[in-house]
């Protein structure tokens, strides 16, 4: 081999090898990005959630749900006129953030909204052969969610 050929070589040789580590960094990168995600902070469900002031929209929450404002207003023991004028109201907080949470569960089991929906309205052995929603709607959305992270956990009822 001249010396000519193997200067190409090696030159050959250099650049597959710089375009090797430029692509190695990318996925580095992706990767790091990817960690970052699984392991930090971030909010579940976030379009429930009112725009402005980052609360709970129980509007929002019922349209998720598939029930009207009043009947979830009616069964959390809410002012149906007072929710409707302000859903993200702050006195409205402390109910919703059991059914909230609960539908943060069943989205990370599930997925798909209609999925959670569904088991929303399928009559659940551990709430005494009623529906969960049954359950919130009468103002009692903390069994729902006591079954819920209980399943999360792996801790059987």
């Amino acid at each position: 081999m001249t010396t000519a050929v193997i200067e190409t070589n090696r030159s050959d040789i250099r650049e597959r090898a710089t375009e090797l580590e430029s692509q190695l960094m990318a996925l580095q990168q992706q990767l790091q990005t990817l960690l970052r995600g699984t392991g930090g902070l971030q909010v579940l469900l976030p379009e429930l959630h009112d725009d402005a002031s980052g609360r709970i929209d129980a509007q929002k929450l019922a349209v998720y749900m598939g029930v009207p404002l009043k009947r979830l207003t009616e069964g959390l023991r809410l002012n149906y006129k007072a929710i409707h004028r302000n859903p993200s109201a702050e006195a409205c907080q402390t109910p919703l953030k059991p059914v909230k949470r609960s539908l943060e569960i069943l989205r990370e089991f599930f997925n798909k909204p209609e999925t959670v929906r569904v088991w929303l309205n399928t009559p659940h052995p551990d709430l005494d052969g009623r529906t969960a929603l049954e359950m919130i709607l009468a103002n009692n959305p903390n069994a729902v969610l006591t079954v819920l992270e209980n399943a999360a956990a792996g801790v059987p009822v």
